[in-house]
């Protein structure tokens, strides 16, 4: 496991801590699984951008429908 120091701006700090406390999780429990998210977030969108690019670059016509159909 790594440590990390983190620097937040205070208003941040006492709106963690509490949310954590809330759902009875340490301050570094709920910034970890935030930053799952985040990280998991991330990575979905860039296989959606690719799979756009894909579809840009294979089936151009395709691409018109979608975009007519909106």
């Amino acid at each position: 496991m790594s440590n990390l120091n983190l620097r937040l701006p205070d208003d941040l700090h006492t709106a963690a801590a509490a949310e954590a406390e809330a759902a009875h999780l340490s301050l570094n429990s709920a910034i970890c699984d935030a930053l799952r998210a985040w990280v998991a977030a991330r990575a979905l969108s860039r296989r959606e951008d690719a799979i756009l690019d894909r579809v840009m670059k294979e089936d151009a016509d395709l691409l018109e429908m979608i975009r007519r159909a909106e």
